[in-house]
C-alpha cells in the first residue's frame, strides 16, 4: 500500500473529510488531495508527524511498506484499547482470548494429535 493509499485509508477509516484532516494537520484540502493521490513524493518531517498524530499511527506505519505491519483497523484498535479505562482493558482483553481459545483447532486428547 503506497504512502497516499494509507492516508486515505485511515482517513477514511475515521469518517474524516478532506476538509477534516487538512484541518487538523495545518494545510489546504488540495494537499491532502495531492497525498491521497500520490503527487507529493517527500512530505516534511512536521507533515508526517502531524499525520501520525492525528490518526495515532508509528511513522513507520506510513513510511514503510513492510507487509508485516498493522492494519490502520489494528492500529485503531490500540488507540481505542490505550484510551480505555483499566476496567474496559481488561474485559477486551478477556473477551479476545476466549474468542482465540472458542476458534483454536481442537485437539484429540486421546493422541496428542489436532483434530
Amino acid at each position: 500500500m503506497t504512502l497516499g493509499e494509507k492516508i486515505h485509508s485511515l482517513r477514511i477509516s475515521r469518517n474524516m473529510t478532506m476538509d477534516d484532516l487538512a484541518r487538523e494537520i495545518g494545510v489546504q484540502r488540495s494537499a491532502v488531495n495531492k497525498y491521497e493521490k500520490g503527487m507529493v513524493v517527500n512530505l516534511k518531517r512536521s507533515t508526517i508527524s502531524s499525520l501520525c498524530r492525528v490518526f495515532n499511527v508509528p511513522s513507520s506505519y506510513l513510511l514503510d511498506d513492510d507487509p508485516t505491519e498493522l492494519s490502520s483497523d489494528e492500529h485503531h484498535l490500540i488507540a481505542a484499547y490505550r484510551a480505555a479505562e483499566p476496567v474496559i482493558r481488561e474485559a477486551a482483553l478477556t473477551m479476545l482470548e476466549n474468542s482465540a481459545a472458542a476458534n483454536a483447532p481442537k485437539k484429540d486428547t486421546s493422541s496428542g494429535q489436532t483434530a
